[in-house]
């Protein structure tokens, strides 16, 4: 079996080597996006957006994630959790970067595999990116609604995703589809919540080895003073102690190393079942002229020096030309964002112009798609049970069991009411149904809260006479 498994880690990796100077032109494309955008509205997190980069192109290009980009909703793909919520530019940076290549290819083919359904309604595309933080447009936080539904978690807060990643993989396991991947980026400031403690002793205890973190490791939040200077060790003690399978590289910018780690740590052999955590030291604001904690939530000045000096090794390279080289911003909000436009669609010319990168981006992502299984042959959410939700029993409280009911006077915490309930709820769905498990209790929970809202729950009821 190890060698199995092995194997597939090294072939996805061979077929992945050999793309990497055009991951490299990719990467380069998201990295404009990432400084346009926020040059434009002057607000943003350009420092961990620009680090996270080759780890997440990585995750998505190598085969390590099974993922449908033109379909984010199809219910056996594997989920993505921006923990570090705030660094949501890159994601619509890349976003915008790859949907390009899929518009290129059709452009050039009638071939619906590279189509946007829905006429692109569920699309982020470059032109998106003009609405970053502002009103019916972009979120400044990650949020999973409408064009970026490939995140599966509404976040913001360093480590705020960190406890939903645990119970997202906790229910594909109990629903018998742990092959399902629950994958989830942070950095090391988003270890140091309490909340982060139990996610991964929990995660431990749970047994989700379908469960992977990626870990920008750069050392510095919003802070001046380094993490290091305040949080002892580093990722392997950071997750080893909690038994977490670990691997890392000291090169997290490096093609190599980076997609090595990547799918080691998704594919590679975990005979303990254990959750997993692959480790990237980066340079927050990599390649940004602007690094450490005060790249994390300011971008340059409008239009500014530094900013224009980037582009120009852009234009260098790629062979384009932005509008306003030199110049300072328009005064003009009209002109301004005229001119945003025309840099954001100079920048997305390089995939017209680079027809190896987007026939290659366009090809790839449609072969990506094709390994998200239309069903998993273990699981089981629904069968002889689906059908129990609909029966009105479980939420009529009026009919529930006398001995579920603390009595007048009694003190009982909220914890102990859901236990009885969720105990009896249990019982009810394994007898009617054969049902009898957590999924059940929390799938119950949320069909009686829809059909009544008002409705007392034991704990309400113990704390008032019947």
């Amino acid at each position: 079996m190890a060698r199995t498994v092995a194997s597939e880690v090294e072939r996805l990796f061979t077929d992945s080597a050999s793309a990497f100077p055009l991951w490299e032109v990719t990467k380069d494309v998201v990295d404009e996006f990432i400084d346009l955008s926020l040059n434009y509205r002057q607000s943003g997190h350009p420092g961990g957006s620009r680090s996270k980069v080759h780890l997440l192109l990585a995750l998505m290009l190598s085969g390590a994630m099974r993922w449908d980009l033109r379909r984010p909703w199809r219910p056996f793909g594997d989920r993505f959790i921006l923990s570090a919520g705030h660094t949501v530019p890159l994601i619509y940076a890349t976003l915008a970067t790859l949907n390009e290549a899929l518009r290129v290819r059709h452009e050039r083919t009638p071939d619906e595999r590279y189509a946007f359904p829905f006429d692109g309604k569920f699309a982020l595309t470059w032109e998106d990116l003009l609405g970053l933080r502002r009103h019916g447009g972009l979120p400044g936080h990650a949020e999973m609604a409408g064009k970026t539904l490939f995140l599966k978690w509404n976040t913001g807060p360093s480590g705020h995703g960190m406890p939903p990643t645990v119970g997202e993989a906790v229910a594909l396991k109990i629903a018998g589809a742990e092959e399902v991947k629950v994958f989830a980026v942070e950095g090391e400031g988003g270890l140091t919540p309490g909340a982060s403690h139990e996610t991964r002793n929990s995660a431990w205890g749970l047994g989700l080895s379908n469960l992977v973190f990626l870990l920008d490791w750069n050392d510095f939040g919003i802070d001046v003073n380094a993490v290091s200077s305040v949080v002892h060790g580093g990722p392997r003690d950071w997750f080893e102690p909690y038994g977490w399978r670990v691997v890392g590289t000291e090169q997290g910018s490096e093609w190599d190393d980076v997609t090595k780690v990547v799918l080691e740590a998704a594919r590679g052999d975990n005979p303990e079942r254990v959750p997993s955590v692959g480790w990237f030291r980066t340079r927050k604001g990599r390649g940004y002229l602007k690094y450490d904690y005060a790249s994390h939530g300011t971008a340059h000045a409008m239009n500014s020096e530094l900013f224009w000096q980037l582009r120009k090794d852009f234009q260098k390279k790629y062979g384009v030309e932005y509008e306003g080289v030199d110049q300072e911003a328009p005064k003009d909000g009209v002109a301004m964002r005229a001119q945003a436009r025309r840099n954001l669609e100079i920048a997305a010319s390089v995939l017209h112009m680079r027809r190896d990168v987007s026939d290659y981006l366009a090809d790839r992502l449609v072969e990506i798609a094709g390994t998200v299984p239309d069903e998993v042959p273990t699981f089981f959410l629904g069968g002889r049970a689906k059908d129990i939700f609909k029966d009105e029993r479980i939420c009529d409280y009026e009919r529930y069991p006398e001995a579920m009911w603390a009595k007048p006077g009694e003190k009982r915490p909220n914890r102990a009411a859901l236990a009885t309930w969720g105990s009896w709820v249990n019982t009810f769905a394994k007898i009617r149904a054969g049902a009898g498990t957590s999924a059940t209790r929390t799938s119950t929970a949320r069909s009686c809260r829809s059909r009544s809202p008002s409705s007392p729950t034991p704990a309400s009821r113990a704390a008032s006479p019947r």
